[in-house]
């Protein structure tokens, strides 16, 4: 005897087989530019710094800046009563901002060994940086995609406030990040 699959059955059969729709990594896309910095000594090198460096959200001049932004978009599926995800895409750019020494080779080599020694703590701690925007996206990612069927006037909403609460959790941690590692000092970011 062969049976009729039951409406309910079928679509839980469907919402199962589109799944796979929300399962993909975000799209990352990093792109580094350089300032430039000069000098001859420990002093010009850190002038040269202060002059050159990027001006960060909150006014002040650091030696490197990182930033990252997220965007994503999504279409659902409507059945009678209720919405669910069927399609998500998150999107990820990373723009790193970091001094480029002119004439680094002409350096004697004690300042030459100090600023490889300095630019590889900046590099690291701009990299956490970057990591806490690769974290928030693959959390908002496996957030959203989390979010089942719904009324559609509430989807949409959940969608938005789910986002907005991973964006708001990773930039505290960033702040906490740079509050506790002095901007990098205490990993070593120091001027040579």
């Amino acid at each position: 005897m062969q049976r009729r699959m039951t409406d309910w059955r079928l679509l839980v059969l469907m919402l199962c087989l589109n799944t796979s729709v929300l399962k993909a990594e975000p799209s990352i896309d990093i792109r580094t530019r350089f300032y430039t910095v000069s000098g001859t000594d420990s002093a010009s090198i850190h002038r040269s710094i202060q002059r050159n460096g990027p001006i960060g959200n909150d006014g002040r001049r650091y030696h490197a800046y990182t930033q990252w932004k997220i965007d994503w978009n999504y279409r659902w599926t409507q059945t009678q009563l209720n919405c669910r995800l069927s399609q998500l895409s998150v999107d990820l750019e990373i723009h790193y901002l970091l001094p480029e020494l002119q004439a680094v080779e002409s350096l004697p080599s004690r300042l030459r060994n100090n600023w490889e020694r300095y630019y590889t703590a900046l590099y690291r701690h701009e990299q956490q940086h970057s990591d806490y925007g690769i974290q928030a996206a693959q959390e908002l990612e496996q957030q959203l995609s989390a979010i089942g069927v719904r009324p559609c006037g509430e989807l949409e909403d959940e969608l938005i406030q789910s986002a907005q609460r991973v964006l708001d959790k990773y930039r505290e941690l960033e702040k906490a990040f740079d509050r506790d590692t002095d901007h990098g000092i205490r990993q070593g970011v120091m001027l040579p």
